[in-house]
């Protein structure tokens, strides 16, 4: 009987830690915004999109731009991130040559962030260019831009 209610005292001490976390990710995850926010205002850029949870996303990217953008996740477990930006197209030469990955910025409480950025060059068709951005595991995704 001892051993039914001490297994039951762990199970309930586990899943409220579980509850915790997310609750605690949830409100790093929001400071952390701020945070990130206050400094890419700062830096001239303004405020395109936000994704999130999730871990596939897409973005235009315009000519002569440059982007800033940020992967917020949960880093209570110490999971191994996969973060990447790539312009979508068929050729995986063009694919591969244009891949960016980030570095690791930051972190408040349990929500970590990395960062990348990169800068658009003149295109030669079309006004806009598409790129996907790719989070494992899954992220709260912030883009900002700058002419």
């Amino acid at each position: 009987m001892k051993k039914y209610l001490l297994l039951s005292f762990l199970l309930a001490g586990s899943i409220s830690a579980n509850c915790q976390s997310a609750t605690n990710f949830s409100a790093d995850a929001d400071k952390a915004f701020g945070l990130i926010k206050n400094g890419a205002f700062k830096n001239g850029y303004k405020y395109l999109i936000k994704y999130g949870p999730t871990q596939q996303a897409a973005v235009n990217v315009s000519p002569n731009t440059s982007y800033l953008i940020f992967f917020v996740y949960d880093n209570s477990n110490h999971p191994a991130t996969d973060f990447k930006a790539h312009l979508m197209t068929p050729d995986s030469a063009l694919m591969k040559k244009y891949t960016v990955k980030p570095f690791d910025r930051a972190q408040v409480g349990v929500a970590r962030a990395s960062q990348l950025e990169f800068r658009t060059a003149t295109f030669t068709s079309g006004n806009t260019k598409p790129v996907k951005l790719v989070a494992d595991p899954q992220a709260m995704i912030y883009v900002f831009y700058k002419k």
